[in-house]
């Protein structure tokens, strides 16, 4: 599973009580430094009040080819951050892949070019599913911290109010001392200090920058078999008539056999409306919030919305869309996309080719290579966006939090921005099976490459030797797409970005529609959330009857008691809160 699955699938970190703590020192063995003590756990060391000098960048490694213009991490001359063992704490979640995280290849080798010690504690889940919070936050209001956490995804609004009450630490003045490879990260990406600043002006987290050029259309991503396209004569279609042309036909030439044929699946973890209602209107997707002349709106109250339902209405009375769209899952949409003899879905709306059938790469005839991506259609109105993600998906806000229990924030500062180190980076998430590229190799985007793998970077052969992209990194967009292609062994990488680039990228919606990720207060999270909650279940449950005929989305009284549904479970302050956000986040 690549970073993109992750983010599309759902499954790993996406997204940026004070009082008497009873901390005691680390005990460290062989008469090695602790990293905290008690006596200096309620503030933490500052950084004017340290012996040790800033850091600065070292020298850049000979013998590594770039190509021209190269944007992202670099390999560097680094030194060991201590020449006497410091021990610090760290709280991380359990995962296969990385396994026992002092007993890891990757652990090993930076503890060796660091000098700097990890203790670690193990909590079960995912970084960021409510099991792993619910300990951590158990953790946090027992006063039983660690020095920091790691791979750990607290909310924004989370690190603002743990840090408000002098939990965690603010790193802004660590981060300008001793973090040179972050600071001429954020000069390549300016939008990040601004995303991870906090209303209070505190930064509390060291981030991690990870441009996936893909994942930011992965959401409304959507594909057609070309195969079929030519079997009925038509070609890739470019308008809601046309694409409802293109199912009927594969319908009507019944190309699945034996009556399977399904013109176009997709499935409940795959919304529907982040593709189809951009022909309608801009829609990023949940929780479809917008921003018009710098008023917060949310899209599932206009008529757009309404005319979208009709369409989509339209599509399912015809049959031209799998029955169980709204309740398959992911093994459901692989048997369709799996199955025996021919293909019998026409299309699918899904993240990537992975997320309805196997993907053999040794293979050129493979099926998945049938498949295509679809360009954002046009609607009636002449709309057509392909919803770009331009924030989200390129900063992990929660990467690594320090806590005030620790006395020498400096030190793991400096220790994370040793990660963001080219050769460390490639060590953590794929491991130490690489090889630098020479000149002539290519990349994915077809420039020279940097650095490529002889394996499958994350086979069962990488277990136990990354961290599993739970470290700090920095993944630039050239990073990406500078990891060498293997002609002879192509992967899926390089034709999901070039038909990310040629058909989504050309259609992304001017960048002050998005909403931004945004901090509130601990009184306007608690209202968000509930409120959220609540206007979330009624919009899905609401475009699945719309769709599926329970609702007439013509009838204007059926129409009428959905939006005032909505305005009784609280738009009008769910959208208050956001709008005040919003104003702090801008400025």
């Amino acid at each position: 599973m690549t970073e993109d699955q992750a983010q599309q699938d759902g499954v790993r970190r996406r997204s940026f009580v004070a009082g008497a703590l009873g901390i005691t020192a680390a005990a460290g063995a062989g008469g090695l430094l602790s990293g905290c003590s008690s006596s200096e756990a309620a503030v933490g060391a500052s950084p004017d009040s340290l012996s040790a000098p800033a850091a600065e960048l070292g020298a850049k490694k000979t013998g590594i080819t770039y190509p021209p213009g190269y944007v992202g991490p670099v390999a560097r001359e680094q030194r060991v951050i201590v020449t006497e063992p410091v021990t610090f704490s760290l709280v991380v979640p359990q995962n296969l892949t990385v396994g026992d995280w002092s007993k890891n290849a990757f652990t090993s080798w930076l503890q060796q070019r660091t000098g700097i010690r990890i203790e670690f504690r193990q909590v079960a889940g995912k970084g960021d599913d409510p099991e792993t919070m619910t300990k951590v936050n158990a953790m946090m209001a027992a006063g039983d911290i660690p020095d920091a956490f790691l791979g750990i995804t607290f909310t924004r609004s989370q690190l603002y109010l743990y840090g408000a009450q002098n939990l965690f630490v603010d790193l802004n003045p660590y981060l300008d001392k001793y973090a040179p490879n972050l600071r001429s990260a954020m000069k390549d990406y300016p939008d990040a200090r601004k995303l991870m600043v906090s209303p209070d002006k505190s930064i509390y987290s060291f981030p991690d920058i990870n441009d996936c050029y893909h994942c930011r259309a992965s959401n409304g991503r959507t594909f057609l078999n070309t195969d079929w396209l030519r079997k009925v004569g038509l070609a890739m279609p470019t308008t809601t008539d046309e694409f409802r042309e293109v199912l009927t036909a594969f319908k009507k030439a019944e190309l699945g056999g034996r009556g399977k044929t399904i013109p176009f699946a997709g499935f409940k973890d795959a919304a529907l409306d982040t593709y189809f209602m951009n022909a309608f209107l801009y829609n990023p997707g949940d929780p479809w919030l917008v921003v018009n002349d710098g008023k917060v709106e949310a899209n599932y109250v206009k008529d757009e919305w309404r005319e979208a339902l009709k369409y989509l209405r339209g599509l399912y009375a015809d049959g031209l869309l799998n029955k169980d769209v709204f309740t398959a899952d992911q093994d459901q949409m692989n048997r369709y996309g799996n199955s025996p003899g021919a293909p019998v879905i026409g299309g699918a709306r899904a993240f990537y080719w992975g997320s309805f059938l196997t993907i053999d790469q040794t293979d050129p005839n493979a099926r998945w290579r049938q498949y295509e991506t679809v360009p954002p259609l046009e609607g009636p109105n002449g709309t057509r966006y392909a919803a770009w993600d331009y924030l989200k998906v390129g900063l992990e806000v929660s990467t690594l939090v320090i806590t005030r229990k620790c006395k020498r924030p400096d030190l793991l500062v400096r220790w994370a921005d040793f990660q963001m180190d080219l050769e460390a980076v490639l060590r953590s998430y794929a491991g130490p099976d690489f090889r630098w590229s020479v000149k002539g190799d290519k990349g994915i985007n077809g420039k020279q490459s940097v650095f490529g793998f002889d394996a499958t970077w994350n086979s069962d052969a990488t277990k136990g030797t990354t961290w599993d992209q739970y470290g700090v990194m920095y993944r630039s967009g050239d990073f990406r797409l500078a990891e060498r292609v293997n002609p002879q062994k192509a992967t899926f990488e390089s034709p999901l970005y070039t038909q990310t680039r040629d058909e989504l990228f050309p259609y992304k919606q001017p960048q002050e529609l998005q909403f931004p990720p945004v901090t509130l207060e601990a009184d306007q999270a608690a209202q968000d959330a509930e409120i959220g909650l609540n206007l979330k279940g009624e919009v899905t449950s609401s475009l699945a009857k719309f769709v599926t005929g329970k609702l007439d989305p013509s009838d204007d009284r059926q129409w009428r008691d959905y939006t005032d549904r909505i305005g009784k479970i609280g738009l009008r302050p769910y959208l208050d809160i956001q709008q005040a956000a919003y104003e702090i986040y801008q400025g």
